[in-house]
């Protein structure tokens, strides 16, 4: 997800394309979404799209054909096109473009092999993946081996070689090495690399080490980890400028402007089409991608963004702003589609030294997660897409309990009164009271508390504004105040560190960020609803992405623990349950709703499904969509 020196990779594919600015439907690990942070599960709409042959079952390719351009607009830029230190969404886009990964998620539980072609498994511990025999970095690196793969993790992942115990440094700062540091890799052949797991994983197949994950031409990084060289890492122009992609992806890199576009054109010889009409592969991707180039635009501000997608310059726009859909729905150019997002919208409560000390207690912040309304949110902000959170898993999730959930924010559990007695108790064997209608500390002086949120969309400072006015009910001011645009976000209020030390997303608890915040909206998380094992990184306290600091009262690793080697579905889902619950009885966030992603496509945009319900995995083909006219 973001980027930066973090020991914990938190995204992926994003959002599948996501992290907050970005992509496709969602799947990985965090979010700065277009117009809000992120949006989940729930339906709100009407479907506007007629049955056609692309009902992307369609076996063959009829009806399509070669040219144009994909375009779509982004609020940020991609940080890097290294993907070893960055995997913010719209450098996982902009990479993505370039390279497949291992596999792809067609459905729960079924995989779409992509540069693995098959795998097998013993004991739930011991997986062996077999790599596609066509697969060839540019020139001079040759084929794609179990060589490249072996090395990139056990010299820059942090994986181990067989008789290895001792967990290695992550030496060069890489975002994979969470997902890496405890497996053992080894060659079992030219194309197969068996991977070694500490104990059984029954849904290590939905890790994201290799769903999701990639590796480098072993004599492209070799110099570099022999001289434990960062800097010539970081700033190599091969992996800087995807020069060494070969035929791994659809498309292959021509430009990119920054703050301006990123620029791809259809790949020469893309190693799907070989195996396209295989019963994994369909007859449709024989001549895939349909475009002739692939151009992503940055546009910071929404109103400009929308402007293109009205004039018709845009081929796809990720999550129209609520507010905006029924308006956008009536023109003739355009089609929607409202896959449920996995993602979560929070609004972040600071548990570190540079936040109000006070958030650092649960009472305090179940308090304050009870002032807050979270249906007006959901109905009067966002038009009632969303359906409210109570905790880290959407309803639709078959890991969700309701039974095991505690509410707030809504019926019974919402209101000032109520809120306000709550605060007044948290806070007894304090120096803070009310004096009269307003909470003050013991100078007398009433609580403000500072409100960030991401800029890129009015619906962020309509929250917190809606945040100011029910706070203020309960005697607290809070000061709205724009964080900047995603990547600003992160640099100045969530990346944290020491006074000696690399800024993470989690450099210990005595870390802070740079500039000290209270609360904070704009960035939503992937609650992984096919795996929670992956949500990890946010719960535990030296989880990779707990940049808020949260020390859990529950003992959230050995329930994660739990769950990740459970060998039945029982144990693995009374282990989440109680997790789950544990989130919602803590309140580390202010778990606001999961909403559904409202995608506009040019009405010829065509090859996605084009009825019914659409799951959240729905783009694993996109490379096989079309202009129907051009």
């Amino acid at each position: 997800m973001p980027s930066g020196n973090t020991d914990k990779r938190i995204d992926r594919r994003s959002w599948l394309k996501a992290l907050g600015v970005g992509g496709a439907a969602g799947l990985a690990g965090c979010s700065g979404n277009q117009n809000q942070n992120t949006e989940t599960s729930g339906k709100g709409g009407t479907e506007t799209s007629e049955p056609t042959e692309e009902s992307t079952e369609a076996g063959d390719s009829s009806g399509r054909s070669i040219g144009g351009t994909y375009r779509e607009a982004l609020s940020a830029d991609a940080k890097s096109l290294n993907f070893l230190f960055h995997d913010d969404a719209n450098t996982t886009k902009f990479v993505d473009a370039t390279m497949d990964y291992a596999y792809e998620f067609k459905d729960i539980g079924e995989i779409v092999p992509m540069w693995v072609e098959s795998y097998t498994e013993k004991d739930k511990k011991e997986w062996t993946f077999t790599l596609r025999d066509n697969l060839r970095w540019s020139d001079p690196y040759g084929d794609l081996t179990a060589e490249d793969w072996v090395y990139t993790a056990q010299n820059l992942y942090g994986a181990k070689a067989p008789g290895e115990s001792k967990t290695k440094e992550n030496w060069a700062g890489v975002v994979q090495y969470s997902d890496w540091k405890n497996l053992t890799i080894e060659k079992a052949g030219k194309r197969k690399l068996k991977v070694t797991l500490p104990g059984p994983q029954p849904a290590f197949i939905a890790s994201t080490a290799f769903w999701g994950g990639r590796c480098l031409p072993k004599d492209l990084v070799k110099g570099y980890v022999e001289d434990k060289d960062i800097e010539g890492l970081k700033q190599d122009e091969e992996l800087n400028s995807l020069s060494y992609t070969g035929n791994l992806g659809p498309y292959d890199y021509e430009e990119w402007q920054r703050e301006s576009r990123f620029v791809a054109t259809r790949a020469d010889d893309y190693y799907l089409r070989e195996v396209a009409g295989s019963e994994e592969i369909p007859e449709r991707f024989a001549e895939a991608p349909y475009f002739e180039k692939y151009e992503l635009k940055i546009i910071g501000e929404e109103s400009t963004r929308l402007a293109s997608l009205k004039e018709g310059d845009l081929t796809y726009f990720e999550d129209v702003p609520s507010q905006k859909v029924e308006q956008f729905q009536q023109m003739d150019h355009l089609k929607f589609r409202f896959p449920p997002n996995p993602f979560c919208s929070m609004a972040y409560y600071n548990q570190r030294s540079n936040g109000w000390e006070m958030l650092q207690r649960k009472e305090v912040r179940r308090a304050l997660s009870t002032a807050i309304s979270k249906k007006a949110i959901a109905e009067n902000i966002y038009r009632g897409f969303p359906t409210v959170a109570h905790t880290f898993q959407p309803e639709w999730s078959p890991w969700y309990l309701t039974d095991k959930v505690e509410q707030f924010g809504v019926g019974d559990s919402y209101g000032s009164e109520k809120a306000r007695k709550m605060m007044k108790e948290a806070l007894s064997d304090t120096n803070y009271g009310y004096d009269g209608d307003k909470l003050v500390d013991g100078n007398g002086e009433q609580v403000e508390l500072s409100f960030v949120y991401r800029a890129g969309s009015q619906n962020n400072q309509t929250v917190a504004e809606f945040f100011k006015q029910e706070l203020a009910k309960i005697g607290i001011k809070v000061a709205p105040t724009n964080g900047g645009p995603f990547n600003t976000l992160q640099n100045k209020y969530m990346l944290t560190s020491t006074s000696d030390g690399t800024p993470s997303f989690n450099a210990g608890p005595d870390a802070t960020s740079q500039e000290p915040w209270d609360l904070m909206y704009g960035v939503a998380l992937n609650a992984y609803p096919i795996n929670p094992d992956g949500s990890r990184t946010f719960w535990v306290p030296d989880g990779g992405f707990n940049f808020y600091g949260y020390e859990p009262e529950a003992p959230m690793a050995d329930l994660y623990d739990t769950a990740q080697s459970a060998t039945d579905e029982k144990t693995r889902k009374e282990a989440f349950a109680k997790i789950f619950a544990a989130l919602s009885k803590e309140q580390p966030t202010n778990f606001l709703n999961f909403s559904v992603y409202k995608n506009a496509y040019d009405k010829n945009y065509m090859g996605m499904p084009a009825e019914g319900e659409f799951d959240y995995l729905e783009s694993w083909d996109s490379t096989s969509w079309y202009l129907a006219k051009q």
